[in-house]
């Protein structure tokens, strides 16, 4: 039923009294400050915003649910700084009291007010390190009430917001009225104070006893204020649908039917509700939400992984069809990957911990979907990766395989398009192969099958000699060139080996270059062929030295390992470009040598 007795007030109290609460499967909080700056404009216009659905739920069913309070003190993210605000939801355990009720649609708006009228928002400055505890600020929402709500604000464009709320940083401001420039601001939470009219009448004589207003800024500062009581103490703005049905089917039926058509609860949401739902001996939305903050910011790089790609891999690894839809989270698919998921989250951890041994992090990591392979090679062949850092023969040449088969995966594109296919065939291979090893020459026969390129080939190679420094190809194709596998355990940097500051057009000239080579010489700077990875160490030893004097300095295992040409002649910079052509030929070469031709000559093409 439709119930028309609830203020944003009372709403708040019942927030606060934690009468309100979140069901397990709603999503965290993602409203921008904007949104809700512009929330609190809309209900001060007196626009609609919408009706919520709520869960009636009963009081001999409390225990059988995971519920979350409201976030009170919001910060975007907690993985730079410490601080005792949140980016999640803390679970509530209700004390019996009161007339609970679980929010199935409306948790943004209600978020959004709780924390504009009682708590506060974190967030960092633009162009500041995000490692930088002074780039983030602790703001509170405020209203100016000097400003004219009777025309539109110039920076609200498209948005027609015609009161001016913002975040203001308790740092700099702290007062219940605070002074920017000629503007008089209000801190929003403070009208909680005057429920009763009078008590904000008297309370808008004594500003315009205290500060020197204009006539003009007393009815801009009377209106605002009016308008701000109305909005929040008296208007009954929390119009919601109850629903009293128990049955948690029911229930997940009608969030998922509520939320599915707007376009900012993501499929990982929807999806993650299912299995919070049916999981039973682990919560589903602590489990997945703290296994991606470890694999994100606990291993030896920074990764960027995500909900969705937890979730496709449980498929994956569950043996379950690949289809990433909502219809393959039924009960008894969500049971079996309840059961896997031991086995599902050791085998993500050890495949995300050896890609990050190979140096291949959140930027690098051109495609999510190649780790699950991996993942499920691992739950096969049952190594871990700190067994892969053995010396032992057979496990540097898995080693060498896995990174052989994944960066070649990566830069081929692999996984761009018919993704499905591609992991089920995957899948097949690794499940049928007989043995440890990892099965590189039967995957690459079948990706070749699906009219995938493998492997490489002389017009391959040349086209990775086109990629230049900074690319995210870059780093995976120059670690291909090299013997060491562990990239991740020391910083390498993509280092130019003439100097890019002495191949510019102007000193190229200065140094006898023909004006029209040194143009081509300067285009080509950047290329991969004048790109190495060197140690951190090796390249502040490097730094800008001409390459003719830096070279020989170096010993010939540096020449064998960065595949520099045996011409010496190459070395002057009036003949860079015999340098590239001599060592695009070794690279070429090398590639080709290690990563092999495809079976044929269609395999390097899509079939249409």
């Amino acid at each position: 039923m439709y119930d028309k007795g609830a203020t944003i007030q009372e709403a708040v109290e019942e927030i606060q009294k934690e009468n309100y609460l979140l069901p397990a499967i709603q999503r965290e909080i993602v409203w921008e400050r904007e949104q809700i700056t512009d929330l609190f404009d809309s209900v001060l216009q007196g626009y609609p915003i919408g009706t919520f659905l709520y869960w009636d739920l009963d009081d001999d069913n409390r225990d059988e649910y995971t519920m979350y309070g409201f976030i009170k003190n919001y910060i975007t993210t907690t993985k730079y700084i410490e601080t005792d605000a949140q980016t999640r939801n803390s679970k509530v355990i209700p004390d019996g009291a009161g007339d609970l009720k679980l929010i199935l649609d409306g948790q943004q708006r209600l978020s959004s007010f709780y924390i504009g009228l009682k708590g506060t928002y974190t967030y960092k400055q633009n162009r500041k390190w995000y490692r930088n505890p002074s780039a983030w600020k602790r703001s509170r929402l405020y209203l100016n009430i000097t400003s004219d709500p009777s025309e539109l604000l110039e920076e609200g464009g498209d948005r027609q917001t015609r009161y001016e709320f913002m975040f203001l940083p308790e740092s700099t401001y702290s007062g219940k009225i605070v002074d920017r420039g000629e503007d008089h601001w209000f801190r929003v939470g403070a009208i909680l104070d005057y429920n009763d009219r009078n008590d904000l009448e008297d309370y808008i004589s004594s500003i315009e006893q205290e500060y020197d207003l204009t006539s003009e800024q007393e009815r801009w500062v009377g209106q605002n204020l009016r308008d701000l009581r109305y909005a929040i103490h008296e208007k009954t703005y929390i119009t919601y649908f109850e629903e009293k049905e128990q049955n948690i089917d029911r229930v997940l039926e009608i969030f998922i039917r509520t939320n599915d058509g707007g376009t900012e609860l993501q499929k990982s949401d929807l999806l993650l509700s299912i299995a919070q739902a049916n999981w039973q001996e682990y919560d589903a939305r602590e489990e997945l939400t703290g296994f991606v903050d470890h694999l994100n910011m606990q291993l030896p790089k920074t990764n960027s992984y995500g909900k969705d790609f937890l979730l496709k891999s449980s498929l994956v690894l569950s043996d379950l069809p690949v289809q990433y839809r909502v219809g393959q989270f039924k009960r008894e698919n969500v049971s079996e990957i309840e059961q896997n998921w031991p086995t599902i989250k050791h085998s993500i951890l050890e495949a995300a911990t050896l890609i990050n041994y190979f140096g291949i992090h959140q930027k690098t990591l051109l495609s999510r979907n190649a780790v699950i392979p991996l993942a499920y090679w691992f739950k096969e062949s049952g190594l871990t990766a700190e067994r892969l850092q053995s010396d032992e023969a057979s496990k540097v040449q898995i080693k060498r395989d896995i990174k052989r088969w994944l960066i070649t995966s990566l830069l081929h594109g692999t996984f761009s398009g018919s993704a499905d296919t591609v992991l089920r065939r995957t899948r097949d291979v690794i499940r049928d192969h007989d043995g440890n090893n990892f099965p590189i020459d039967n995957l690459n026969t079948e990706m070749a099958q699906l009219g995938k390129i493998v492997g490489f080939d002389e017009e391959i190679a040349e086209n990775i000699l086109e990629y230049e420094k900074g690319g995210n190809r870059t780093f995976l194709a120059l670690t291909l060139l090299y013997e060491q596998h562990d990239f991740g355990s020391i910083q390498y940097h993509q280092d130019h080996i003439f100097p890019s500051n002495r191949l510019t057009a102007e000193k190229l000239i200065e140094q006898g270059v023909e004006p029209e080579k040194a143009i081509q010489f300067e285009e080509h700077a950047d290329k991969f062929g004048n790109l190495q990875l060197l140690t951190g160490r090796e390249n502040e030893a490097k730094q800008d030295k001409p390459f003719e004097q830096w070279i020989t300095t170096r010993d010939d295992a540096f020449y064998k390992r960065h595949l520099i040409p045996e011409n010496t002649d190459y070395y002057e910079i009036g003949n860079f470009d015999k340098f590239l052509q001599a060592r695009g030929d070794l690279i070429k070469q090398e590639l080709i040598e290690v990563l092999g031709e495809p079976s044929t000559e269609e395999s390097r093409f899509t079939e249409t």
